[in-house]
């Protein structure tokens, strides 16, 4: 079943805003435990942020297609 366009720009906030968390917990996690880390860690830590800044991206250009659609 299609949803609205309103559902999926909602669904699309609440996405960009967990992600956005989820960024600010690995960063704060990064500052406590990073000087613990191997190099393999921290190189997998980087590619790991690398990814979710990609999907970001992502979803807010999703975003800011739907809201041209909706005329927003």
């Amino acid at each position: 079943m299609p949803r609205t366009l309103q559902e999926q720009l909602d669904q699309l906030e609440r996405d960009i805003k967990l992600y956005m968390e989820f960024d600010r917990a690995e960063k704060d996690r990064f500052n406590r435990e990073s000087y613990l880390w191997t190099a393999e860690d921290r190189i997998e830590w980087q590619e790991i942020q690398s990814g979710n800044a990609e999907r970001l991206r992502e979803l807010r250009e999703q975003r800011d297609a739907l809201r041209s659609q909706m005329g927003l």
